[in-house]
């Protein structure tokens, strides 16, 4: 009996080695097959359950040309991720389809505006259907070009004042100077930006930050678990979301003084209509549906909208213009005629 029980427990690690072999050749198995079936396909690289997050992780500090690289040739990428699937494309008859012709064929979901939720709430760039449709239309009344204008004048004025010798970020630059207008022509408050010494932005700062977290999720599989304990890039983000959320809800309360301050006075015509005058007007109709919490969602949203959108859109085309001399040649030309042909109509407007 003693030996028959020392017999089984010695054979107990040869079963249990023998397990191990089994399943280790299983898992190899199902990795050659999944490769297997994916050696014609020509994007990224995946692997069972994490699809193609590895390869995003090894390329997540050069997102967009690791992206480019393979849009480049396939003008539509799908990468697959554990929890869900997203799809890039180049083409501008497929991005015209997505983003107008058929856009309610292409919500965010759920997935997405989870992910999002802490930055962005409610606001245009997180929702869809009608609650995104009524935030376009109160919007668009206020976006007018001009409004830049005055902003670029102001940035002319600080590249004049850089020696030739001194290096200049363009992209910061421009990221201040759209900052400031937003600020100034949505939500009627004096950021400075741009002031000659270039201060340092401490909303600005925690807005990049909280940006660039938020986005993890997507690739980062402990995402959930830092969040549960609160630490690495999810305190991180608490942080920045506490100083984005101090500054958006004093622009708030601010903006509503203001236009209480304008109706005690019966002064209605002093009220500046920018975007978040109109969402606080709207407000005010409990039909609406609107807290504080939408207002903040609001600004928010149209701070990427006026910022970064348009910061990055300028920042690549000066880098395709500098890399592209014939193309800043022709560029020139034409705005030096322009030019001609504006002097020309000036003179002939002041003739008596």
């Amino acid at each position: 009996m003693e030996e028959q029980n020392l017999s089984s427990i010695s054979s107990s690690p040869t079963g249990y080695s023998k397990g191990m072999v089994v399943f280790i050749c299983m898992l190899i198995s199902w990795v050659f097959v999944h490769r297997w079936n994916q050696r014609n396909t020509k994007g990224p690289k995946t692997w069972p359950l994490v699809g193609a997050a590895i390869e995003q992780l090894m390329n997540y500090n050069r997102m967009h040309g690791w992206l480019v690289e393979y849009l480049s040739d396939l003008k539509t990428v799908k990468v697959p991720m554990p929890f869900t699937t997203y799809t890039c494309i180049e083409d501008p008859v497929n991005v015209e389809h997505v983003l107008k012709t058929n856009f309610d064929n292409y919500p965010k979901g759920e997935v997405y505006h989870s992910y999002m939720e802490v930055l962005l709430g409610d606001g245009i760039f997180n929702s869809d259907g009608e609650l995104w449709r009524k935030q376009r239309k109160t919007a668009s009344f206020e976006f007018a070009s001009k409004n830049l204008r005055d902003f670029s004048t102001i940035l002319s004025y600080i590249l004049s004042q850089t020696s030739a010798q001194n290096q200049v970020d363009m992209q910061e630059l421009l990221m201040r100077m759209t900052l400031d207008s937003i600020c100034k022509v949505g939500f009627g408050v004096e950021i400075g930006s741009l002031a000659p010494e270039l201060p340092e932005n401490c909303f600005a700062r925690a807005f990049d930050t909280a940006n660039i977290i938020v986005t993890l999720p997507f690739i980062d599989p402990f995402w959930r678990i830092k969040k549960f304990l609160n630490v690495g890039s999810e305190a991180q983000l608490g942080e920045s979301i506490k100083t984005i959320d101090s500054f958006t809800y004093s622009v708030i309360r601010k903006r509503k003084a203001e236009i209480q301050e304008a109706r005690v006075h019966s002064k209605d015509d002093k009220i500046k209509h920018d975007i978040l005058a109109r969402f606080i007007e709207l407000s005010e109709d409990p039909d609406n549906n609107l807290t504080d919490k939408s207002l903040r969602d609001v600004v928010l949203n149209f701070v990427i909208a006026g910022r970064d959108t348009t910061a990055t859109t300028i920042s690549w085309f000066i880098y395709m213009i500098m890399t592209h001399p014939h193309v800043a040649a022709k560029l020139y030309s034409e705005l030096k005629a322009f030019e001609e042909d504006r002097a020309k109509e000036e003179k002939l407007r002041l003739l008596p």
